[in-house]
């Protein structure tokens, strides 16, 4: 099994690193150098909670609940979230992630959105979902995905004996975000941890703009104790970041406002953003993909062509959690 602390600390690795540091923290001053990467995950048969309908799971599909094995609902989730030709290591970790976070909703019970199923297709929500048998009837292929999740059929990952809630997302930053900084929880096997390979990702850097009357318009519907009247470079004050770059939370015309919230409201791509405004406008410039929590694909490619297994990925992700089998 690869190391993953020994990979990222040196050689290439090093070099990754320190490029990715310089050229894209967005914050000086902010680099807590490599952070500790957690131990290999350990696989403990029989360890995981019993769960009676483990083995299923209801799916919202389109609004309809569907009835599917839940190693079934793995297959489609992990075709719909990541890359075919993605290292089979990277895919193995995200059918892990994916089934764990399935299991974990299995354990929490139903929620008021769908209250008729355990989980939905809808990725905002729950995780997407797209059906392997409608997709091989189309041509696609889909074998090594199949393959990846029989590999680790049955496998989830646990926390005090308890599955964990395995989010994922596209691509972070140099670092993924701490679940604190971006829902205000703190859990302890969703901490920042080094992320490199990101920029492999084609839209790892991006930009939105937005005119100034539609930004006014926006911000004073969302929060209408916000002042605008002066000139958009005057909007944005007192920011703070996270150690992962992410705006946790910033001035917007004199009211607090979530780095989450203002993600939301202009369809930006992360909350590690910076703003640039004119006279006229307000441009975003944002690193990565997604919430920036747990399990980054394009990280978890990186480890994988590096030469780590599902496993070790899975252990720098999720700090200190067990690969427990059903």
């Amino acid at each position: 099994m690869v190391d993953v602390r020994r990979l990222l600390l040196t050689g290439s690795g090093l070099v990754l690193l320190l490029y990715l540091a310089v050229l894209l923290w967005p914050m000086p001053g902010g680099d807590s150098a490599a952070g500790q990467p957690a131990p290999a995950a350990q696989t403990v048969a029989g360890a995981a909670p019993e769960l009676s309908h483990a083995d299923s799971v209801t799916v919202s599909i389109d609004g309809t609940p569907t009835a599917l094995p839940l190693e079934t609902y793995v297959e489609g989730v992990v075709a719909a979230e990541i890359a075919n030709d993605f290292p089979i290591e990277a895919i193995r970790a995200q059918a892990v992630a994916a089934r764990t976070y399935a299991v974990c909703k299995l354990v929490r019970g139903r929620p008021e959105a769908h209250p008729d199923a355990d989980v939905c297709d809808d990725h905002r929500h729950c995780a997407a979902y797209r059906a392997l048998a409608t997709q091989a009837a189309a041509g696609d292929d889909y074998d090594r995905i199949r393959q990846a999740v029989r590999d680790t059929a049955g496998e989830i990952l646990t926390y005090g004996g308890a599955p964990i809630t395995a989010v994922f997302h596209c691509v972070s930053g140099p670092r993924t975000e701490a679940a604190r900084d971006v829902w205000g929880e703190d859990i302890p096997y969703l901490q920042s941890e080094v992320s490199p390979g990101g920029s492999a990702y084609a839209g790892y850097e991006d930009a939105v703009t937005v005119p100034a009357d539609r930004f006014r318009q926006t911000v004073a519907q969302a929060f209408p104790a916000a002042d605008l009247s002066g000139a958009p470079r005057t909007w944005f004050r007192a920011s703070t970041r996270s150690v992962a770059g992410g705006i946790i939370s910033v001035e917007l015309g004199g009211v607090r406002v979530a780095g989450t919230e203002v993600r939301s409201l202009f369809d930006l791509q992360s909350t590690n953003f910076t703003v640039r405004p004119t006279e006229d406008s307000i441009t975003f410039h944002t690193i990565g993909y997604g919430h920036g929590v747990g399990l980054s694909q394009y990280g978890a490619r990186y480890l994988a062509e590096q030469g780590a297994d599902y496993a070790a990925i899975l252990a720098h992700y999720y700090r200190d959690t067990v690969l427990t089998e059903l």
